[in-house]
């Protein structure tokens, strides 16, 4: 989109996001940063993992808070699009925050100071955006804040409905994602479900590092490039993977039935899984007690034709 609009673009990123981004865009620049790095516990509430991260993730904060300045400076930037990172700003850009998460879930200990650190850093920025409708359609109370934010719509890489098939490749198709251990956990628990259907399933393992195998009637994909990706998931009838907002997105314009299951301790897939339960009857479970024969697949849907273009006006240069 941005590039459409005659901009130039920067993205900027760890090493996982330039392997993706020079797939995607190889024409594009891309400088590599590390990022929060966060890590989950094995066990259902990641409350201690997160506190015991928190000095980690300031740092990073303001650490990035140096970079930006820095590369700002080197590649005369006009704007910074920070997608979630707090500290990722310049004094010599317009800043710009995007984030569907004003409201931030979780322990009812932490959440009040939670929500006030929340606040704090996005005041910083000029601009908030919200990858949502005005109506909140997708992230229901996350986006629910007297903050100043303006609303951008869903940012998906797929640009229109994909129509549905009767004859599938695939009766299941379970993208796998987020940080270790619980990745690998999932992953595990869904080759086990699979194995019990005796259907042809997929599995994406979000990998950069693999190829493509198969086992039984399971076949195993690395990360793909949106065509492919778009593809697969055309060939398959039903989806599986995480509640994170990404995700939600891409199911929404697609227009995919899908199981959510939430990340263990993760509040806010966990709010956005019983969200989409409640309002678009979309099913969810847990992990851990997974079970295909119980499920009941659905899709997000919505009567609004009500979407904020993009961006308005006229930037130079953008650094995302």
């Amino acid at each position: 989109m941005l590039q459409e609009r005659g901009h130039e673009v920067i993205t900027c990123g760890n090493n996982t996001s330039y392997n993706i981004y020079k797939k995607e865009f190889s024409e594009i620049k891309h400088i590599e940063i590390q990022g929060y790095k966060p890590y989950y516990s094995k066990k259902r509430s990641q409350t201690w993992a997160l506190i015991k991260q928190i000095p980690k993730f300031i740092k990073t904060i303001y650490s990035e808070r140096k970079i930006a300045e820095k590369i700002s400076l080197e590649q005369n930037a006009d704007i910074i699009i920070s997608d979630n990172r707090f500290g990722f700003r310049s004094s010599k850009t317009l800043n710009i925050y995007l984030t569907h998460q004003l409201k931030i879930k979780g322990p009812s200990p932490l959440i009040k100071i939670v929500n006030q650190i929340n606040r704090l850093f996005i005041k910083k920025f000029d601009h908030c955006w919200v990858p949502d409708f005005e109506n909140s359609l997708l992230s229901g109370e996350l986006s629910d804040s007297n903050l100043e934010k303006i609303f951008i719509g869903p940012q998906t890489r797929f640009k229109k409905i994909v129509e549905e098939r009767k004859n599938y490749k695939y009766k299941y198709l379970a993208i796998i994602s987020g940080p270790e251990p619980q990745r690998s956990l999932l992953e595990d628990e869904i080759q086990n479900c699979f194995l019990k259907t005796n259907e042809h399933c997929a599995i994406i393992n979000g990998l950069t590092n693999t190829k493509e195998i198969s086992a039984e009637k399971i076949t195993f994909y690395p990360h793909l490039e949106t065509t492919a990706f778009r593809e697969l998931l055309t060939k398959s009838e039903f989806v599986i993977c995480r509640s994170g907002y990404s995700s939600i997105m891409d199911l929404y314009i697609l227009q995919k039935k899908v199981l959510f299951i939430p990340t263990p301790g993760q509040t806010e897939q966990e709010y956005l899984a019983k969200y989409h339960q409640k309002t678009n009857s979309i099913y969810y479970q847990k992990q851990g007690k997974i079970d295909l024969k119980k499920v009941r697949f659905n899709f997000i849907q919505s009567k609004s034709k009500t979407k904020k273009k993009l961006l308005e006006g006229a930037f130079n240069k953008v650094f995302l």
